[in-house]
């Protein structure tokens, strides 16, 4: 496919079909997002999934160009890490028993997309335009679109690999022609059966979200898990000190876990973050949008204290943490490709913990800040692409707004639907982010063994981070593995290490879109067969 003279004269106006098909779009996002993310604690950038999905929905419909399948990349891709913001924070309080609405979780992300945008969107000219940082998935999403999948060849790829999930899924949920959980037997070690026996959800997300993430955090998550299911629970077992893994997992692994992630996020935000907060407040000098951004802010104050009881200081605290990761985010997607979303949140939810706030507000606060992270990294890939294809940022602007109000639309039904037919924190949805944010929200204190690991992670991460930069972020890998069952580590590690030969190989590109395929399929099949139960069971 070849972009000429009929995409030179279409650039300059506005894209609505585009707008409209990226709106849906990103609800679909949203929904395979959700569901992966509840599944194996990751939500992967959609950019070049949605990139080449546009790409063939708007050359079937004809007279398109590469700047009207620029806005409809990305107002489809914001559906994802809006949903990641949502599932790795709200299940928090629905395991702790709180009521929680559809109006809230909208108001929340609503809330928490704005501020990401608002933000992020002056930081283009600073980050992307002037210190050219490389945000891979954004180039990588401007090369494909560029080049217009000529043939159709990466368009049968994804459409074969979404096939596979979306067959998996319906054979096993709706034809139950292999049973949803594979058990493993019990290990005959006399006062060890009950410790180790488990089964596990059977899914193909895990193996290919472990591709996605890649061998170094899967190796760490793996070892984390290694540490915790053949070194603390035979320990403690062996030491007659607990009864079963259960409750050794919660006293010392979970807390230990959580503690290793907190340290490890304060030493990358220390060592990573406070050094470019003077670049930052230069930024926003020089920021265009000011007035808009200031307008946007009293409103979000506004709703921010309606959805925790007219607590105007944390809201003012969620503004203010909001606009740092924000930064943090942008920065670290653009120069890493990683938004660690989750772990700046739980940052600002420990200083707000330590003014004496109770558990649902910071569960609130976390999520906004971590959807304001979330919105914030994908728009530095968005705006890459869009400046590398010259597409007009006013109208990206509008995209990647509209297709984050769309899935916040969508989010609350999608994750209230997804908690009525398996629960959180459970064999189906582990939601190990919501598990870490549910365990620093509910502790009366920083238990010993949560500051015992928080030293763990900060040394670790201080060690790495002035060792080997690029293992900086692996301890908090490690500290989620120690909690997460093994059963969704060892997956994820098999993924990680077919990523590995795939990358020797160097063939790593083709692959990434069927792993990312195949999560899609599957997801929309499981969310779609949920939605059709709870409606069946309604009627």
């Amino acid at each position: 496919m070849s972009f000429g003279k009929q995409g030179k004269s279409m650039a300059k106006k506005f894209p609505l079909r585009a707008l409209i098909l990226g709106a849906i779009l990103s609800v679909v996002v949203a929904a395979y997002s959700a569901y992966a993310g509840l599944k194996v604690g990751g939500v992967y950038w959609p950019i070049v999934t949605t990139s080449l999905i546009s790409l063939s929905i708007l050359k079937f419909l004809g007279r398109t160009d590469k700047n009207e399948v620029n806005i409809m990349q990305t107002a489809g891709s914001s559906g994802g890490l809006l949903a990641a913001g949502v599932v790795f924070t709200i299940p928090a309080a629905i395991m702790l028993g709180f009521r929680i609405s559809y109006l809230e979780i909208l108001l929340t992300s609503l809330v928490g997309g704005i501020l990401g945008v608002v933000f992020s969107y002056p930081l283009r000219k600073q980050l992307i335009e002037r210190e050219k940082l490389p945000c891979q998935d954004g180039v990588a999403a401007a090369a494909l679109i560029s080049a217009g999948d000529r043939g159709g060849k990466a368009a049968k790829i994804l459409l074969y690999s979404f096939g596979i999930g979306a067959i998996f899924s319906f054979a096993r949920d709706f034809l139950k022609i292999f049973p949803s959980y594979f058990n493993l037997e019990s290990l005959k070690i006399e006062g060890l059966a009950k410790s180790f026996s488990f089964g596990s959800s059977l899914s193909l997300i895990p193996f290919a979200g472990g591709f996605l993430i890649g061998p170094r955090f899967t190796t760490a998550w793996f070892l984390g898990a290694i540490v915790t299911y053949f070194g603390i629970i035979p320990y403690a077992i062996f030491s007659s000190a607990f009864s079963s893994k259960f409750s050794v997992v919660s006293e010392i692994a979970r807390p230990l876990g959580v503690g290793i992630v907190l340290g490890a996020g304060i030493i990358f935000f220390i060592m990573k973050g406070l050094p470019v907060f003077s670049k930052m407040i230069d930024d926003w000098k020089n920021a265009k949008a000011r007035k808009m951004a200031g307008i946007a802010l009293i409103v979000c104050i506004g709703v921010i204290a309606l959805i925790t009881n007219m607590d105007l200081p944390l809201a003012f605290i969620a503004i203010i943490g909001a606009f740092a990761v924000s930064y943090l985010a942008g920065r670290s997607t653009a120069e890493m490709n990683v938004d660690p979303m989750e772990i700046f949140a739980m940052l600002v939810m420990l200083a707000a913990k330590m003014l004496g706030f109770s558990a649902l507000p910071l569960i609130l606060l976390a999520a906004i800040v971590t959807i304001a992270a979330g919105i914030a990294g994908d728009m530095m890939q968005d705006l890459k692409a869009g400046y590398l294809l010259k597409t007009d940022l006013s109208h990206q602007l509008i995209a990647q707004i509209v297709g984050m109000a769309s899935a916040a639309l969508a989010i609350g039904g999608i994750l209230l639907a997804l908690q009525s037919s398996g629960g959180f924190g459970t064999i189906d949805f582990p939601a190990p982010q919501a598990v870490a944010i549910k365990e620093l929200a509910s502790a009366g204190g920083l238990s010993n063994m949560l500051v015992f690991g928080l030293l763990i992670g900060a040394a670790l991460s201080m060690l790495l981070l002035l060792k080997r930069k690029e293992l900086g972020m692996a301890p908090i890998a490690f500290g989620i593995g120690m909690y997460v069952p093994i059963e969704l580590s060892f997956p994820l590690f098999i993924g990680g290490m077919v990523r590995h030969y795939f990358e020797k190989k160097k063939t790593v590109e083709k692959a990434r879109l069927v792993a990312g395929a195949v999560i899609a399929g599957e997801g929309i099949v499981g969310v779609s067969l949920t939605l059709l139960g709870l409606a069946t069971a309604i009627g």
